[in-house]
């Protein structure tokens, strides 16, 4: 008998409707946690984030090219309810990004954008 072990995987921006849950199964047995624009639901604690597209900071503001504190903010909220244990990459991005910001708006886009991964292979 195998028991699975579900992690609680953070799904941000637009685009979720281009992935099967097959697909998101496949990283690891997961329970999709979809954060939306109305803000980040109650779940206590998240093991990965999974970025949907490229841009999906722009889903989450209008002004982020010139102010990037509401990204800033989403992304002080996900740090925040991160499993201890969890060992995801993007997960480290966002500390290395919160602990440095760039200088610009230009310069910190560049940075979020890093955070997608277009085969899901690094949550």
């Amino acid at each position: 008998m195998t028991v699975k072990n579900y992690r609680f995987i953070a799904l941000l921006g637009d685009g979720r409707e281009r992935f099967s849950d097959k697909e998101l199964d496949q990283e690891w047995p997961t329970e999709p946690v979809v954060i939306d624009a109305f803000g980040v639901s109650d779940v206590y604690r998240y093991d990965g984030y999974v970025f949907l597209s490229e841009n999906w900071f722009t889903k989450y503001s209008k002004i982020w090219r010139i102010d990037t504190s509401e990204i800033d903010t989403l992304l002080v909220k996900l740090v925040k309810l991160s499993s201890k244990e969890s060992l995801s990459i993007n997960l480290a991005k966002m500390k290395a990004y919160l602990a440095e910001p760039p200088e610009t708006a230009e310069e910190a886009a560049e940075v979020w954008k890093s955070f997608y991964d277009p085969e899901l292979k690094v949550i």
